[in-house]
């Protein structure tokens, strides 16, 4: 039992870690498609995530201790005779009985292949909206790419194969996948199809509220710590491998400054007039009382005294290196911050001390 358990437990572990770490991201991208946030589109990519980790977990782990652990004669042995099972059920019913087929591993083996596919068959039709062909196809190549992974020893990563390559599997796989088609359509499942909608660009406009204006921050603020992360962790390793050893004082100015330079104030002086965030909520950077685009300097002054500025001071006194030579740098950042949050609240239109200062509002992009 343990060894159908742990697979579901690391399973639930990957997909929790997993959207963790990429769900405002996901978020963002729903957003940026559709123009709404859709709790029922979010519920079908969290399932569709576990089922991903699922689906890997019960077919490639656990891996060997070494790359030579399974190269031994008759060791995963590939089996590539077609409807060998068929054979393998006669045999258990000529020993043990129907009684005794029921309650085993060779047909228990067949059953548990289809069930894990059933999903897949389910998400085919339900969140990708196709057909009981296209869930046929999915789980085929689904299928086939992970008996080929086990057939190669994972692509030549472990000398032998260390799980048995079977064609059979390719067949009740894919049959699992054909199934959960079918069952797709019955209305219990109908939860995990988004509402049709127009794509976000042909939607009308819509007033820009606080909470949208705040999820964009959250994007943006995403979009800037995730690619700090990413450049410190490159150039660590960088370091680590023997190359040019990078001054801490230049990567924590330089850093922040770049990310912020390409997340913030490029966009904003584009064409568009917004951060990447505000682009993904559909916002523009406007004139104080107008619906038209501000003028490039506006915007961009208002991104360097708004939420990118700060952005900008948070990351510089909190992210990679601390600057003992400021210590001031990080109180007047956040007394700024708070103003500006007081602004953002009190001051009608969403306009924030940044807002204020340069005579700019905001408006749907699609105005």
């Amino acid at each position: 039992m343990n060894s159908m358990i742990w697979p579901g437990a690391v399973a639930i572990l990957g997909s929790l870690l997993f959207m963790g770490v990429a769900g405002i991201f996901l978020l963002a991208l729903q957003y940026r498609r559709h123009g709404r946030l859709s709790w029922r589109r979010t519920i079908t990519t969290a399932a569709a995530a576990l089922y991903g980790f699922g689906l890997f977990s019960y077919t490639m782990l656990p891996l060997p201790a070494t790359r030579d652990a399974f190269c031994r004669p008759g060791v995963a042995v590939a089996q590539l005779e077609p409807a060998h099972f068929l054979a393998d059920f006669a045999n258990v019913y000529a020993q043990l009985g129907l009684r005794g087929l029921a309650t085993s591993f060779t047909l228990w083996q067949v059953l548990f292949n289809i069930i894990l596919f059933m999903p897949l068959g389910i998400l085919a039709v339900r969140w990708l909206r196709g057909n009981v062909f296209t869930a046929m196809v999915l789980g085929l190549a689904a299928s086939l790419a992970i008996e080929l992974t086990q057939y190669t020893g994972i692509w030549g990563l472990y000398t032998c194969a260390y799980r048995v390559a079977d064609v059979d599997d390719l067949i009740v796989n894919t049959f699992g996948a054909l199934l959960g088609a079918v069952i797709a359509y019955l209305p219990i499942f109908s939860f995990l199809s988004a509402p049709r909608e127009p794509r976000a660009e042909q939607a009308p406009p819509r007033p820009v509220t606080l909470a949208r204006r705040a999820l964009a921050d959250v994007f943006d603020s995403s979009f800037t710590g995730a690619a700090v992360f990413v450049i410190a962790a490159a150039v660590n390793l960088a370091e680590q491998l023997g190359g040019p050893v990078v001054d801490p004082g230049l990567v924590s100015i330089w850093v922040p400054a770049i990310v912020v330079f390409f997340v913030f104030l490029l966009p904003s002086l584009a064409p568009g007039r917004a951060t990447l965030g505000q682009r993904c909520a559909w916002i523009r950077v406007t004139g104080a009382r107008g619906r038209r685009a501000a003028a490039a300097w506006r915007a961009g002054l208002r991104t360097i005294l708004g939420f990118g500025g700060i952005t900008f001071l948070f990351q510089l006194t909190t992210g990679l290196n601390e600057i003992p030579d400021a210590p001031w740098l990080g109180t007047a950042a956040m007394l700024y911050a708070v103003a500006s949050a007081l602004c953002f609240v009190l001051i009608p239109g969403a306009r924030a001390l940044a807002g204020v200062l340069t005579g700019t509002g905001f408006a749907d992009r699609r105005a």
